[in-house]
């Protein structure tokens, strides 16, 4: 049974964007079946202070208070309890073709992965929470700290789950033109790193990053990702953590790699798995 798309066009959107993503989403549900989605709403947006008003009013109407689309060309949600994919015209037009469609392949695969309500609300173990009292963090910090974790657990999934359909070359090209460093992540790591607590959520933010790319690398072996494209991968995750010290990069990346060789296929126990291991970086 196809995936029933209802797209919804707000503004000034070319007929060719919206095209495009019609095409790619019917292409990729096609291809993940069984487990595609039987209805997705798909809005697309002509301007980012649209996405952005609306994600707020969204957000304030079921009460939801966490943040960060404010960094998304396009982004996916289950608020409602059904898969839902918002598109900003002006921001995919940034991007070269390679990259817009990498871009909607990956919330199609948060979609067929992630598309119902349980998957936005997650919950800390007991043990999660003592090993974090422990180490002296408070249970407000550690839940900011599941909020960045759950996310990048799921871009995980989403990443991995679209090399194994072959969608690998566009994954790189969105990677590479998404994973820049801000000048705000530098800032913040300057005043937090003699500081336990920030410290600590800095670093549970730049997970994301890696562990998204994180499957790409595994392409390696099996020669789907050129040499050239390992060294430019790599270039950018250096980048993104390149403002913190040597030794918390090393740290970081190996708490990433235990993280990695623990998750199943089991999204809410990978989440507190990694929120456990994140506690390492203390």
């Amino acid at each position: 049974m196809a995936t029933e798309l209802d797209v919804i066009v707000k503004g000034k959107v070319s007929g060719g964007l919206k095209k495009e993503i019609v095409h790619t989403l019917e292409e990729c549900y096609r291809k993940f079946s069984p487990k595609a989605p039987e209805r997705v709403e798909v809005q697309i947006v002509d301007r980012t202070a649209i996405m952005l008003d609306f994600l707020k009013e969204e957000k304030f109407r079921l009460g939801i208070t966490t943040g960060g689309e404010d960094e998304f060309l396009c982004c996916h949600d289950a608020w409602r309890g059904f898969p839902r994919i918002i598109v900003c015209a002006d921001r995919m037009a940034a991007l070269n073709k390679l990259a817009r469609v990498g871009a909607i392949r990956h919330e199609a695969a948060h979609s067929a992965l992630h598309g119902s309500l349980e998957y936005y609300i997650f919950g800390i173990s007991e043990g999660c929470q003592h090993q974090a009292k422990v180490k002296g963090i408070d249970l407000p910090l550690l839940e900011q700290a599941l909020y960045f974790i759950s996310v990048a657990v799921k871009d995980f999934e989403a990443t991995k789950y679209l090399v194994k359909h072959e969608y690998i070359k566009c994954q790189i090209a969105f990677a590479l033109s998404v994973l820049q460093p801000s000048e705000e992540d530098k800032l913040a790591w300057k005043s937090a790193r003699t500081k336990r607590q920030a410290r600590y959520l800095c670093e549970a933010a730049l997970l994301k990053p890696i562990l998204f790319t994180h499957p790409l690398f595994s392409s390696i072996d099996s020669k789907k990702i050129s040499l050239q494209q390992q060294v430019d991968l790599g270039s950018r995750i250096e980048n993104m953590i390149g403002h913190i010290e040597e030794s918390e990069q090393k740290r970081l990346l190996q708490v990433t790699n235990n993280i990695v060789d623990g998750l199943t296929n089991d999204t809410h126990s990978n989440v507190d798995f990694a929120l456990c291991q994140s506690l390492e970086l203390v």
